[in-house]
């Protein structure tokens, strides 16, 4: 470097390091009155809160503040109770053109020895330089300078005035929707994005959103379009405070339903339960509390007319309403519709009239019975439903947790149940439940029923039959006659115990003579078309062929003679016929035994078998 160069720099004039600007003090007390209340126009219509609760609020929110800035200890633990914080005191003052504040403390008046805290305490000697002739239990308020305070104080007073202002609102709104609260109500759709909707209602302002699942799923509207939405509550969390409402919650389907069934709005039907999903299904118990007025039917209405109604509003949604019962069997099966339902496993205390399932099910550690459904076959998937839906909701209203077979795989598992006859007869008499039937016994009871239905057809009592037979043309060779002794009737019927019938037991004549009536006095044991049909089938002593294991239950049919063969009957032939045909037979038999081999005697033993067997 040159020597001028050096020169030049030496002569050059040096930069002087700019001083750091002191900084600005955050508060001077002054504030632009125009910006001021246009703030607080602007906030009393978005709040619904007076411009004079705002100035209020303000105010109380800056003395708070400043209490809190000017003792950090005393109000660092909000739920301290220490009663320095009723004692301690600040005044915040706004003069007329709201263009400046003040703050002032506040203290009292003591003497000098009985001052325990000079934060809200002062001495008269000092009191003197605030208020002239102070004496003792005199306020005084003492000036602050307030260009000590900092950005903490004035973040402090936003949070505070945030605060306050949405509790005051959310006042200001309740006091306008307090009426309406658990009604519904109908807003104007003023924004419509992404399946969110804000709804407006007049004064206030409430939301649909499909993640706050308050919106069903085929909802959709457009702005402008009305809205019919459950109001529940307001809403603190948005600034200002919204309506909380829905279309999803079981109050929004309660009193849709009161909108269009006026009986549910005077109190003559009631709704003893409700479980929903919504969009999908809606399971509903009805109770009436005027006998001549059906439950059901009414919600329904004529042609359908009220259910519809409400399920146009639903967009698709479904409803079943079933008539509520007492007894929680009842409720099962009436809850599973449109399943028929032909069994349940019920446990004892069903049926028990003192036990009370309404109070058991208030507590929170009750545990729902667990039941089992046994249906129809082919009526497993409409009781399970779409999904599991039907189930799933009759598990919700009754309080039970219910699973769902259908006959054959009841059978199959040994499943032990009762059959709805049973229920429904136990509850109408209020008697102990007696013991389930298995799956076996209940697949056979149909058959049983139908048996003893048949053992009931008897003919009336009231006319005696004396039915007319004609006379035989020509008679038959002695020896193809059968005497009545050798007539058996078939195998014992169980007898009816109240009705007892006049029958004709013999009917078949092999004389030339026309037979004369015989009226049987006693209880029949089948009816007269079984027993006409047996007589007919049976072959006289030249057609068949005796066996003697057939003698050997003709003894134990003379030792122990049925009560058809005790009948005193008019003799039909003479005693000296009688003997000639005994001695015809006895040769027949005789020569048949000695004929007959031993395929031929299987051959009829089984027929025998399974005569007797058609006939029980």
């Amino acid at each position: 470097m040159s020597e001028e160069e050096v020169k030049s720099l030496e002569e050059a004039p040096k930069k002087r390091r700019s001083k750091k600007a002191a900084p600005k003090n955050v508060i001077t007390g002054k504030v632009k009155s125009d910006d001021f209340s246009s703030s607080i126009s602007e906030i009393e219509k978005d709040s619904m809160v007076s411009s004079d609760q705002v100035a209020d609020i303000l105010v109380s929110t800056m003395e708070q503040a400043y209490l809190e800035w000017s003792y950090p200890g005393l109000y660092k633990d909000k739920d301290s109770d220490d009663p320095a914080k009723d004692l301690i005191k600040a005044k915040v003052v706004f003069d007329d053109a709201y263009d400046k504040f003040n703050i002032y403390d506040v203290k009292t008046v003591t003497n000098e020895d009985d001052i325990v805290d000079d934060a809200y305490q002062i001495s008269p000697e000092d009191a003197a330089e605030y208020k002239k002739d102070a004496k003792v239990g005199d306020i005084v308020e003492i000036p602050f300078d307030v260009t000590k305070l900092d950005k903490t104080y004035v973040r402090r007073v936003k949070q505070l005035f945030q605060s306050k202002l949405k509790e005051a609102s959310k006042e200001a709104i309740l006091t306008v929707y307090k009426d309406q609260i658990g009604e519904l109500i109908e807003g104007t759709c003023i924004k419509a994005e992404n399946d969110n909707y804000e709804i407006s209602f007049g004064k206030a302002e409430g939301f649909l959103r499909k993640n706050a699942h308050n919106l069903l799923p085929n909802d959709h509207f457009s702005v402008g379009e009305k809205v019919l939405v459950h109001l529940s509550d307001v809403s603190d969390r948005s600034n200002p405070p919204s309506l909380v409402i829905s279309r999803t919650s079981d109050k929004f389907l309660e009193k849709l339903l009161e909108r269009y069934v006026p009986e549910l709005q005077s109190g003559t039907v009631v709704i003893r339960g409700l479980a929903r999903e919504a969009g999908k299904r809606t399971k509903i118990f009805v109770e009436s509390k005027d006998p001549n007025v059906d439950p059901v039917g009414t919600c329904v209405g004529p042609e359908s007319t009220r259910i519809r109604s409400a399920l146009n509003e639903l967009k698709g949604e479904k409803i079943d309403i079933a008539k509520y019962h007492q007894n929680k069997a009842l409720q099962i099966i009436e809850a599973m519709k449109p399943a028929t339902v032909i069994g349940l496993t019920c446990p004892d205390d069903f049926f028990d009239s003192n036990v009370h399932y309404e109070e058991l099910e208030a507590d929170k550690d009750y545990e729902y019975p667990k039941i089992t459904a046994v249906v129809k076959n082919g009526n497993q998937g409409v009781a399970i439903g779409s999904q599991g839906v039907n189930v799933r909701l009759a598990s919700r209203l009754t309080k039970c947790t219910i699973s769902v077979l259908q006959s054959d795989d009841a059978i199959s598992s040994g499943l032990k149940y009762m059959m709805v006859a049973d229920i429904e007869k136990l509850v109408g008499e209020n008697k102990p439940a007696p013991a389930p039937l298995s799956s076996d016994e209940a697949s056979q009871e149909g058959d049983l029923e139908e048996e003893a239905v048949k053992d009931e057809e008897v003919i009336p009592n009231e006319a005696p039959i004396a039915e007319e037979t004609k006379p035989v043309e020509e008679a038959k060779p002695v020896e193809e006659a059968k005497p009545v002794e050798e007539v058996k009737p078939a195998e014992e019927v169980k007898p009816v115990e109240e009705k007892k019938p006049e029958v004709d037991l013999i009917k078949e004549a092999k004389q030339s003579q026309p037979v004369e009536h015989i009226e049987i006095h006693n209880k029949p044991k089948i009816s007269l078309e079984e027993l006409e049909e047996a007589l007919s089938q049976k072959k006289g002593p030249s057609e068949t062929r005796s066996h003697k294991r057939f003698k050997k239950d003709e003894k134990k049919e003379e030792e122990a003679p049925s009560e058809a063969s005790k009948v005193q009957a008019m003799p039909i032939y003479t005693e000296a016929e009688l003997r000639e045909m005994e001695e015809a037979e006895k040769d027949q038999n005789d020569n048949s035994n000695n004929d007959m081999d031993d395929e031929e005697s299987e051959e009829l033993d089984e027929a025998y078998d399974e005569y007797y067997d058609d006939n029980k």
